[in-house]
Protein backbone atom coordinates (compact mmCIF):
# COMPACT_ATOMS: atom_id res chain seq x y z
CA UNK A 1 0.00 0.00 0.00
CA UNK A 2 1.26 3.37 -0.44
CA UNK A 3 1.14 6.26 1.49
CA UNK A 4 2.14 9.67 2.12
CA UNK A 5 2.39 8.86 5.79
CA UNK A 6 6.13 6.78 7.27
CA UNK A 7 5.57 3.91 9.33
CA UNK A 8 5.38 5.12 13.25
CA UNK A 9 6.46 3.54 16.35
CA UNK A 10 6.80 5.30 19.39
CA UNK A 11 8.81 4.25 22.32
CA UNK A 12 8.60 5.76 26.59
CA UNK A 13 10.82 5.55 28.84
CA UNK A 14 8.75 6.31 32.38
CA UNK A 15 11.84 6.97 34.97
CA UNK A 16 13.17 9.73 33.94
CA UNK A 17 10.16 10.31 31.12
CA UNK A 18 12.29 10.40 27.48
CA UNK A 19 10.22 9.91 24.23
CA UNK A 20 11.23 8.15 20.94
CA UNK A 21 10.21 7.70 17.78
CA UNK A 22 11.12 5.60 14.80
CA UNK A 23 10.18 6.68 10.91
CA UNK A 24 10.68 4.35 8.56
CA UNK A 25 9.90 6.21 5.67
CA UNK A 26 9.49 5.86 1.87
CA UNK A 27 7.14 4.24 -1.00
CA UNK A 28 10.06 2.51 -3.08
CA UNK A 29 10.79 -0.83 -1.76
CA UNK A 30 14.34 -0.38 -3.30
CA UNK A 31 14.85 3.23 -1.30
CA UNK A 32 13.27 3.52 2.64
CA UNK A 33 14.48 6.20 5.32
CA UNK A 34 15.09 5.33 8.44
CA UNK A 35 14.72 8.13 10.65
CA UNK A 36 14.42 8.59 14.52
CA UNK A 37 13.36 11.51 16.45
CA UNK A 38 14.53 12.06 20.26
CA UNK A 39 13.09 14.83 22.44
CA UNK A 40 12.14 17.17 19.00
CA UNK A 41 15.32 16.40 17.45
CA UNK A 42 15.09 14.66 13.80
CA UNK A 43 17.88 12.18 12.85
CA UNK A 44 18.54 10.27 9.22
CA UNK A 45 19.92 6.79 10.79
CA UNK A 46 20.21 4.92 7.24
CA UNK A 47 18.52 4.34 3.86
CA UNK A 48 18.44 1.14 1.90
CA UNK A 49 15.85 -0.94 0.96
CA UNK A 50 12.73 -2.03 2.49
CA UNK A 51 14.45 -4.98 4.20
CA UNK A 52 16.86 -3.23 5.14
CA UNK A 53 15.42 -0.87 7.05
CA UNK A 54 12.27 -2.89 8.77
CA UNK A 55 15.83 -4.99 9.89
CA UNK A 56 17.49 -2.03 11.27
CA UNK A 57 14.70 -1.08 12.53
CA UNK A 58 13.55 -4.24 14.33
CA UNK A 59 17.32 -4.06 16.25
CA UNK A 60 16.89 -0.48 17.10
CA UNK A 61 13.93 -1.48 18.71
CA UNK A 62 14.96 -4.59 20.18
CA UNK A 63 17.71 -2.12 21.64
CA UNK A 64 15.34 0.40 23.13
CA UNK A 65 13.23 -2.26 24.81
CA UNK A 66 16.78 -3.66 26.47
CA UNK A 67 17.27 0.15 27.60
CA UNK A 68 13.65 0.19 29.10
CA UNK A 69 11.61 1.69 26.51
CA UNK A 70 7.79 0.55 26.20
CA UNK A 71 6.09 0.47 22.31
CA UNK A 72 2.62 2.80 22.85
CA UNK A 73 0.86 4.34 20.66
CA UNK A 74 0.99 7.73 21.68
CA UNK A 75 3.22 9.77 24.02
CA UNK A 76 2.43 13.17 25.51
CA UNK A 77 5.03 15.88 24.73
CA UNK A 78 5.64 19.36 24.23
CA UNK A 79 4.05 21.51 20.58
CA UNK A 80 7.45 21.76 19.56
CA UNK A 81 8.54 17.93 19.83
CA UNK A 82 4.99 17.22 18.76
CA UNK A 83 5.49 19.58 15.82
CA UNK A 84 9.16 17.92 14.86
CA UNK A 85 7.59 14.60 14.56
CA UNK A 86 4.06 15.92 12.72
CA UNK A 87 6.03 17.26 10.18
CA UNK A 88 8.12 13.72 9.65
CA UNK A 89 4.75 11.94 9.24
CA UNK A 90 3.63 15.19 6.00
CA UNK A 91 1.04 16.67 8.18
CA UNK A 92 0.53 20.25 7.39
CA UNK A 93 -2.60 21.72 9.18
CA UNK A 94 -4.92 21.15 11.87
CA UNK A 95 -8.63 21.82 12.33
CA UNK A 96 -9.02 23.82 15.50
CA UNK A 97 -12.70 24.46 16.57
CA UNK A 98 -11.25 28.31 18.60
CA UNK A 99 -10.13 29.30 15.06
CA UNK A 100 -13.00 29.33 12.91
CA UNK A 101 -13.95 32.90 11.97
CA UNK A 102 -16.97 33.68 9.57
CA UNK A 103 -15.59 37.01 8.76
CA UNK A 104 -11.98 35.52 7.36
CA UNK A 105 -13.86 32.75 5.42
CA UNK A 106 -12.29 30.28 7.79
CA UNK A 107 -14.99 28.29 8.39
CA UNK A 108 -13.30 24.96 9.44
CA UNK A 109 -10.73 26.59 11.92
CA UNK A 110 -8.36 24.82 9.76
CA UNK A 111 -4.63 26.03 10.68
CA UNK A 112 -0.87 25.19 9.22
CA UNK A 113 1.12 24.00 11.77
CA UNK A 114 3.75 25.86 11.52
CA UNK A 115 1.38 28.96 12.54
CA UNK A 116 -0.60 27.29 15.40
CA UNK A 117 0.32 28.13 19.02
CA UNK A 118 -1.24 25.40 20.77
CA UNK A 119 -3.19 25.53 24.01
CA UNK A 120 -2.32 27.46 26.98
CA UNK A 121 -3.85 25.72 30.67
CA UNK A 122 -5.92 28.35 32.54
CA UNK A 123 -3.11 29.10 35.57
CA UNK A 124 -0.75 30.26 31.92
CA UNK A 125 1.14 26.36 32.42
CA UNK A 126 1.43 24.28 29.03
CA UNK A 127 -0.23 21.98 27.30
CA UNK A 128 1.18 18.57 26.31
CA UNK A 129 0.22 16.83 23.49
CA UNK A 130 0.52 13.18 21.53
CA UNK A 131 -0.47 12.17 18.09
CA UNK A 132 -2.26 8.98 18.07
CA UNK A 133 -1.66 8.00 14.15
CA UNK A 134 -4.80 10.34 13.24
CA UNK A 135 -5.06 13.38 15.73
CA UNK A 136 -3.54 15.30 18.12
CA UNK A 137 -4.48 15.07 21.66
CA UNK A 138 -3.61 18.28 24.01
CA UNK A 139 -4.00 18.26 27.57
CA UNK A 140 -3.26 20.92 30.11
CA UNK A 141 0.40 19.46 32.14
CA UNK A 142 0.74 18.72 35.45
CA UNK A 143 3.29 20.31 37.54
CA UNK A 144 6.29 18.45 37.83
CA UNK A 145 6.50 18.22 41.55
CA UNK A 146 3.38 16.21 41.77
CA UNK A 147 3.95 12.81 43.09
CA UNK A 148 1.66 9.76 43.60
CA UNK A 149 1.82 7.72 46.73
CA UNK A 150 -0.19 4.90 47.31
CA UNK A 151 -0.06 1.48 48.44
CA UNK A 152 -3.71 -0.10 47.48
CA UNK A 153 -5.23 -0.18 44.87
CA UNK A 154 -8.10 1.83 46.09
CA UNK A 155 -5.42 4.23 46.90
CA UNK A 156 -4.01 4.62 43.43
CA UNK A 157 -8.02 4.95 42.22
CA UNK A 158 -8.02 7.57 44.60
CA UNK A 159 -5.03 9.16 43.64
CA UNK A 160 -5.91 9.24 40.08
CA UNK A 161 -9.38 10.40 40.66
CA UNK A 162 -7.24 13.76 42.27
CA UNK A 163 -4.86 13.97 39.30
CA UNK A 164 -8.65 14.20 36.70
CA UNK A 165 -9.30 17.01 39.25
CA UNK A 166 -6.14 18.64 39.10
CA UNK A 167 -5.89 18.63 35.32
CA UNK A 168 -9.45 19.56 35.04
CA UNK A 169 -9.32 22.41 36.56
CA UNK A 170 -6.32 23.37 34.35
CA UNK A 171 -8.33 23.45 31.46
CA UNK A 172 -9.98 20.65 28.95
CA UNK A 173 -8.38 18.04 26.84
CA UNK A 174 -8.67 18.66 23.67
CA UNK A 175 -8.62 16.60 20.11
CA UNK A 176 -7.31 18.21 16.76
CA UNK A 177 -8.04 16.22 13.29
CA UNK A 178 -4.93 16.40 11.13
CA UNK A 179 -4.73 17.55 7.69
CA UNK A 180 -1.68 16.41 5.19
Amino acid sequence: MITDHPTLHTFVKRDPYEVRHLLIAGDDPGAETLIQIVAGVHSEIAAGTHYEMHTKADELMGQWSTDGFKEEQRAFESWGQTLTLLTAMNYHSLFDPKLVDMQRLNLTGRAPLTQWKGRTATNGGDYEYAFDGMTIIAQPKLPSHLTLEYKTTAEFAKAMLEIVKMRDSLGPTLTFMLAD
